[in-house]
């Protein structure tokens, strides 16, 4: 009986279409797992928002938070999206450049395709607008009119359609490009337009777009499969920021002994990166890179202190060990290239780390919504 066991796991993994199937899985329940905690904290978060306001004039009394309302709302808009899009096409043809005609007629094509696709699923999922919410409960009314749109937010949607295409164009300017639509996103949450999950919603649908309609279409799959495992371990991370800061310290069971014991784990984890890149060849084969950055998301998450964010955060972790085991991302290889990644980078890691610990620990709490 062991034997057969054996035999049946030997012959799932060796079959890298069933791992890549198996690592998509965990990606997409992690996600399920990641909208399904943060739709909790919806509500909270949009009553905490309206306490910023000016109960009179229905204004942000913080002046940061009114600037990053107002940009949000002006570079999110379907309008200037287009100018942007038509302005790198013509900067395209101007430069005889293929690179930019590409990114601006195919960014236009994807905000079409975002604007299509968002306005559908708002009309069919019928859920109304943070101002019109009262009881607190959750109220759909599907092919509704004005004010029963909120999810997706259309705003972020076409916002990270645009903004993917663009950042597989111009991989070297992909982060500064992609730290726009997401300050549109958060913009959408602190104007009062949307909820948590409506951002987050909008996030996900506009950079499946972007990324399907950036690549060769005959590799849409690849390419949807590649952006739900990206996507995964930021929402992940979001869902364990906004549990850290919501929550008042809690010393019931499980949170000490999980915290406790993801702290154990991201130091080890940290111990045996140092190890990688100082002595790779000291290490026994399995004990790769991967292992250890899946190790040390997992002690992250631990280190919440919620049963939930861990089980989102340990299948982000299995997926990503899953696709490090086949083709190009093979665990194997990476361990013996460690070493020749730069110290600062290596260091800048740890410092990451670390920082994400002592936050985790000095902000639980900091706006307690619940």
């Amino acid at each position: 009986m062991a034997n057969d066991e054996g035999s049946i796991r030997e012959s799932v993994f060796s079959n890298p279409l069933a791992v890549r199937l198996l690592s998509l899985a965990c990606s997409c329940t992690a996600l399920v797992l990641t909208f399904i905690g943060l739709f909790e904290w919806d509500v909270p978060l949009t009553r905490f928002i309206r306490s910023l306001k000016n109960a009179q004039t229905d204004v942000l009394a913080n002046t940061w938070l009114a600037h990053l309302s107002n940009f949000g709302d002006r570079l999110g808009n379907g309008e200037t999206l287009v100018v942007i899009s038509l302005v790198i096409g013509a900067i395209g043809l101007l430069l005889k450049s293929s690179d930019w005609k590409e990114a601006g007629w195919k960014s236009l094509f994807a905000h079409g395709i975002a604007g299509v696709v968002s306005n559908l699923t708002k009309h069919l999922v019928g859920r109304p607008r943070p101002k019109f919410m009262h009881a607190g409960q959750l109220e759909l009314s599907p092919v509704s009119g004005s004010g029963w749109d909120s999810f997706p937010s259309g705003h972020t949607t076409a916002s990270f359609a645009v903004a993917t295409v663009l950042a597989v164009k111009f991989p070297k300017f992909r982060y500064a490009i992609l730290l726009l639509p997401l300050a549109i996103g958060a913009s959408r949450i602190v104007r009062g337009s949307h909820y948590l999950t409506d951002a987050a919603g909008g996030a996900l649908l506009g950079y499946l777009i972007g990324s399907v309609v950036a690549n060769p279409w005959r590799e849409w799959w690849s390419s949807l499969e590649s952006a739900l495992f990206a996507t995964a371990p930021v929402l992940a991370a979001l869902l364990a920021i906004v549990w850290t800061i919501g929550h008042h310290p809690s010393d019931l069971w499980p949170a000490p002994q999980l915290m406790g014991a993801g702290l154990t784990i991201v130091l080890l984890g940290l111990v045996g990166h140092a190890v990688i890149v100082a002595r790779p060849t000291r290490l026994p084969p399995f004990f790769t890179r991967p292992v250890v950055q899946g190790l040390i998301g997992v002690g992250l998450g631990m280190f919440t202190g919620s049963p939930w964010v861990t089980t989102t955060v340990l299948l982000v972790s299995a997926a990503y060990w899953l696709r490090c085991w086949t083709g190009k991302h093979s665990m194997v290889s990476t361990s013996k290239t460690a070493s020749s990644c730069s110290i600062f980078k290596e260091a800048l890691f740890v410092l990451a780390i670390l920082s994400a610990l002592v936050l985790g620990f000095e902000l639980r709490g900091a706006l307690p919504m619940l």
